[in-house]
């Protein structure tokens, strides 16, 4: 297992997320550097995801038959560029401008990553190196945005971005001392994204992440108004450490049993998180409440390497186009739980966030259940 070239790619993906999430984490003072409403600073997280979203298809699919390695460098130096933008800039618009060029970055830069995950090692170790990869995004809500919105108090908003740009710079030179070469498609090759969206068992991959991407994220997203009805003593931020440490542990277990357990990780990764949301909703005790989050964390750190090498399996040569279009589901699940959970918690409660919750993650189960024949096989996915 080469774990120092997929470290370098899980610093990138580390990046991508701390990039896209930095606004959340030094909320209060951006807007008022910025002299914006908290709601314009979360614009700019919304506009990051949906120009991610924007983005994968099409541009991956144009940019399939360069050479990879310089174009991983490109995206990087994008997200330096960008970041530093927004570490100086005193215009909202400016701001937008940059966080906007960013997403772009990422809807490319995500199918890049897991590509080289699966091309550096052997089939049978393909979910293992997702794992390792994707590990990054974890480490990024767990410590990574604590981290920035320490910083940022510390010494000012601008900082954490400048230290995004300063990772991106190191990032660059990691790729360019250990990264091998990696060329494009040969364009008499190319798939279609017809073809591709086509492949058996891909279509039942994309609507299972959809559903439970929707699921996880209608309630996630709104942390603040779940912590406070389940009484938790430190409020989001004891809610956001239990999560993410959960999903730590589901990434470093999605990791060892992936390769071998998919279906069955899947199935239990799932259920895991409908009863969870069943406990949620029951109004249960402090110690009760604080394991459920931990363990719907679990089940959440799961999910992204479950449905990239399940995508990576079933499109084998067309393994990054196939992946930007998990980015774009993923990134319009992120988008829609925000709007879905903001339009609910307006007409009802909590428990109407976590009734939709439990109703899209059982919609997941029942396609990943369904889709024995391709999509989620009962065998170990290297005898595939």
């Amino acid at each position: 297992m080469p774990l120092d070239k997929l470290l370098v790619l899980s610093t990138t993906a580390f990046l991508t997320i701390l990039t896209e999430t930095m606004p959340a984490a030094v909320m209060p003072a951006m807007a008022e550097g910025l002299k914006q409403s908290p709601a314009g600073i979360g614009l700019l997280v919304s506009v990051y995801a949906l120009a991610s979203a924007a983005a994968a298809i099409p541009i991956v699919a144009l940019t399939r038959t360069l050479p990879r390695k310089p174009l991983y460098i490109a995206l990087v130096l994008s997200f330096a560029i960008a970041n530093t933008i927004t570490a100086l800039s005193s215009s909202y618009a400016l701001t937008l401008a940059s966080r906007v060029v960013a997403g772009l970055a990422a809807g490319i830069i995500w199918p890049v990553i897991c590509g080289y995950a699966m091309r550096l090692v052997a089939a049978e170790n393909m979910g293992r190196a997702v794992a390792i990869t994707l590990a990054g995004s974890t480490v990024a809500m767990v410590a990574g945005l604590p981290l920035g919105t320490a910083l940022g108090d510390l010494l000012g908003w601008r900082y954490s971005y400048g230290l995004l740009s300063l990772v991106a710079l190191l990032v660059i030179a990691w790729v360019l001392a250990c990264v091998p070469p990696a060329p494009g498609e040969h364009a008499q090759a190319r798939a279609s994204i017809r073809v591709v969206v086509r492949t058996p068992g891909l279509r039942p991959i994309l609507l299972a992440t959809l559903c439970a991407i929707l699921a996880h994220y209608t309630l996630y997203t709104y942390m603040a108004p779940l912590a406070q009805a389940l009484r938790l003593p430190r409020g989001t931020a004891q809610g956001l450490l239990l999560f993410g440490a959960g999903a730590l542990v589901g990434v470093l277990m999605a990791g060892r049993l992936v390769d071998q357990r998919q279906r069955t990780l899947a199935m239990t990764a799932l259920t895991c998180t409908a009863i969870m949301m069943l406990i949620l909703s029951a109004d249960p005790h402090l110690v009760l409440a604080c394991v459920a989050l931990f363990a719907w964390g679990t089940s959440f750190g799961v999910m992204p390497t479950i449905f990239q090498s399940a995508t990576g399996r079933v499109a084998t040569g067309n393994a990054e186009l196939a992946t930007a279009m998990l980015v774009t589901i993923y990134n319009l699940g992120i988008f829609g739980g925000g709007a879905m959970g903001g339009l609910l918690l307006g007409t009802s409660s909590v428990a109407g966030l976590e009734l939709f919750s439990l109703i899209s993650v059982c919609l997941s189960l029942a396609v990943v259940a369904k889709s024995v024949r391709h999509a989620f096989p009962g065998q170990p996915a290297s005898s595939v």
